[in-house]
């Protein structure tokens, strides 16, 4: 049964250190961190108090962490890491960010949502769509080794 909350440092650092392999690589190609402890102590230190992040459970387990983060005026980009057990949430947490989290943004103004996906991330490139992002770009030589990105956006049709 899906649950959502505010993260924990705990939280956080749960889902970080359980994430799917493919959210690791996804992100330590952007970061600094060498290994999946570094990346979760920086994911812990980013996210694990942030006001704009939600911790999603199965039951009492932390499974995941989402948020829109405003990098640019009235510009989120979508965030999200997972652990194995997202597929059984996976809907869920879609209908809540594509039905609830995104209304509320685009009703202060927000007139795009971004999200980059490491090239290969199948399962996460499809999330995304199911969220009503479509892909943009490809962008690459976005990571630190050169690794390829897909670019996914909704943008409002008053500012297309």
């Amino acid at each position: 049964m899906l649950k959502i909350d505010a993260p924990t440092e705990d939280t956080v650092r749960h889902v970080a250190k359980h994430m799917r392999d493919g959210d690791v690589r996804e992100f330590l190609a952007v970061s600094f961190a060498e290994t999946r402890e570094e990346l979760a102590e920086i994911l812990v230190e980013r996210y694990g108090q942030h006001d704009s992040v939600f911790c999603f459970f199965d039951e009492e387990e932390p499974v995941g962490v989402g948020a829109l983060i405003e990098g640019r005026p009235n510009v989120t980009t979508l965030l999200f890491f997972a652990t194995d057990k997202f597929p059984s949430l996976a809907l869920g947490i879609a209908k809540f960010t594509k039905n609830r989290l995104f209304p509320r943004y685009r009703a202060a103004g927000v007139h795009r949502i971004e999200a980059i996906s490491i090239a290969g991330h199948d399962d996460a490139h499809r999330w995304i769509q199911m969220v009503g992002l479509s892909p943009e770009a490809v962008i690459p030589g976005f990571g630190k080794n050169g690794e390829a990105y897909h670019q996914f956006a909704w943008v409002a049709d008053d500012v297309r």
